[in-house]
Parts: C-alpha cells; sequence; structure tokens
C-alpha cells in the first residue's frame, strides 16, 4: 500500500515534540475513552481508528476482550506488529478506513476514533461507514482538536495565527485537514448518522507543544483533571459519545 504521505506524518511521533504529544493527548485520550466506555459501552470488543504512536492501543486494547485496529501507514503497522506481538487480542489491520470491512461482517461494541476526523478528506463518508462496524447499542467516541481552545486564541493575540482556526506549522505536519470547533464536530457526526450521548472538552493548553517538551507527566495529569471542570470552548480538545440513530 503506497502511503507515503501517511507515512511521512507518522516520522513525527518520534520526535522529542511526538513525545509530548503522548503525554498531553495521548495520555489523557486513554482516561477519558475508558472513563466513557465504563459509563456508556462495554469492554467486549473495540475498533481503534488509526494507531498512532501506539500508547493508546497499549492502554486500552488490553482492556477489551477483542479489539482491531485500523492503520492506514506502512511506517506505524511495521512498528506496532513488534510491539503488540504478544498482546492477546489486539489484530492490526492495514487499511484506509474508507476500505476497511471487519472480517466476516462482524461487529464491535466501541469504536474509538481519537483525533482522526481531522485529518480525513470527507469526514463525514467515514463516519458513515463507521456505523457498518458497529453492534445495535453500541458507541463510538470521536476526540478532535477545538478551534476555539486558549492557546489558539493566544496564537491569534501574538499574531502566529490569523484566526484561531487556521491550521498551525504543526498541524501541516501531522497531516491536519481541519480543527472543528462544537457546533462542526456536532455537525459532522449528525451527518454521518449518529446521535450524540454526550459532548464536552478536555485538555487545556496556554502553549505551543514546543514549549511543552519535558513538563513532567503529573503537571500534564492534573491539567486534564481541571480542563474536565472548565467551559468546552476553552479546552485543547472536543469529544463526543455517538450511538447509531
Amino acid at each position: 500500500m503506497n502511503t507515503d504521505p501517511i507515512n511521512s506524518s507518522a516520522v513525527f511521533y518520534g520526535s522529542p515534540i511526538g513525545k509530548v504529544n503522548e503525554q498531553s493527548i495521548v495520555n489523557t485520550c486513554a482516561t477519558l475513552n475508558i472513563e466513557m466506555v465504563k459509563k456508556y459501552g462495554r469492554f467486549d470488543s473495540a475498533i481503534f481508528m488509526g494507531l498512532g504512536e501506539g500508547s493508546l492501543v497499549e492502554r486500552i486494547g488490553p482492556k477489551f476482550d477483542e479489539s482491531v485496529v485500523v492503520e492506514a501507514s506502512d511506517l506505524l503497522i511495521a512498528q506496532a506488529q513488534q510491539r503488540f506481538a504478544g498482546m492477546r487480542g489486539i489484530h492490526i489491520v492495514n487499511s484506509y478506513f474508507e476500505k476497511y470491512k471487519p472480517a466476516f461482517g462482524q461487529k464491535v461494541s466501541c469504536i474509538l476514533g481519537n483525533h482522526v476526523l481531522e485529518h480525513l478528506a470527507d469526514p463525514v463518508e467515514v463516519l458513515r461507514k463507521s456505523l457498518e462496524w458497529l453492534k445495535p447499542g453500541g458507541i463510538s467516541i470521536f476526540t478532535v482538536p477545538n478551534a476555539t481552545s486558549l492557546h489558539r486564541r493566544i496564537g491569534v493575540a501574538l499574531g502566529v495565527l490569523q484566526k484561531s482556526s487556521d491550521l498551525s506549522d504543526q498541524d501541516k505536519v501531522v497531516g491536519h485537514q481541519r480543527v472543528y470547533n462544537s457546533e462542526r464536530l456536532r455537525s459532522d457526526v449528525l451527518a454521518g448518522g449518529y446521535t450524540v450521548v454526550e459532548e464536552g472538552g478536555f485538555n487545556l493548553k496556554l502553549v505551543s507543544q514546543v514549549q511543552m517538551v519535558d513538563w513532567p507527566e503529573s503537571l500534564h495529569g492534573a491539567i486534564y483533571r481541571v480542563s474536565r471542570e472548565c467551559p468546552a470552548e476553552f479546552c485543547s480538545n472536543l469529544f463526543a459519545v455517538c450511538r447509531r440513530r
């Protein structure tokens, strides 16, 4: 599979800033996902939309009886096949979301779509496709970067961004095609055939990830806990927990 653009952005995860991404986004996505699955779903089966640098699958995957990771990057697939070789119940599939078909029509209780919608040319098409993977009564959790976050507003005030919805240099490096606000996220999931069960925000940023290198895990954890009490419009990330209509 020729995935050179995807593989190019995948290199980001091994960089020092990629490590910050793991601490500030991936780990907190894992915490949020676990909270929402406990609240609304079941831990019997899941599809992970995308692999990233692998920590999310490593943390959450073993909680499910069976989980499938759908990833288009050959580079990330090769790394994951070694990393997860000894982990029971985790299956890795090299495919674009648009082309993915579960084996023998199998469906899952949970779809975890963490920071993937912003990468897609047509997120609504993929959202509609994902309904084919979900069991009746199952849940889908989607997380995205927030265009109205504090750090993007500060970027505008500094003149780094013309408007908060503009793509930053880092957005472009990792292949983002857009950033979301709450209204757009809700609009896309509704157009994709879902209904929203719960929505909100998490994480707070005042500075860029470049400026967050060497921040301790304890600080990232405290920021996440405080963010869950803050208005979603100020958070750096948004989430939506969804069921099929």
